[in-house]
């Protein structure tokens, strides 16, 4: 296996790696609070990428993690387990928090929380254009694309 998106820690050997095998101890379900030794964070359920998507809020400090719902790059949403309308619903959610600092999954952690608010606007647009749904194509926004 060749690994060429980055530079792996000496003495790795991606051939040898063995994924994590720990058993989960609960289930997550949204809005409830978790803590993660001495933070408190919000479990928000954020379907629209998956049916199980989740970001977590962590309100004290104003950090919204964003996991695959917002990055910058092209945003997947064309896939059979993805919904266009429950992404937008998502957004929605998210963008009435009063975050300070957004952490994506993918690409930059230079990403500034009006994101939230370009990217609901963007998917209102395409609902109210009736293209908001699988197949209607992919949408440029400068820093953030979608493909849906």
């Amino acid at each position: 296996m060749v690994v060429d998106r980055c530079d792996l820690p000496e003495g790795y050997d991606v051939n040898n790696y063995e994924l994590f095998q720990g058993q989960p101890t609960k289930v997550l379900k949204g809005d409830e609070l978790i803590d993660i030794g001495g933070r408190s964070v919000q479990i928000v359920h954020t379907p629209g990428h998956s049916p199980g998507h989740m970001c977590f809020w962590e309100k004290e400090r104003g950090y919204l993690f964003t996991g695959d719902l917002v990055y910058k790059d092209t945003l997947f949403a064309y896939f059979p387990s993805t919904d266009p309308e429950a992404y937008l619903n998502s957004l929605e959610r998210i963008s009435a928090l009063p975050v300070k600092q957004v952490f994506p999954a993918h690409h930059t952690l230079n990403i500034e929380p009006e994101i939230l608010f370009r990217m609901r606007d963007a998917l209102r647009q395409l609902q109210d254009e009736g293209k908001l749904h699988h197949g209607s194509g992919t949408y440029d926004y400068g820093d953030w694309a979608i493909w849906l």
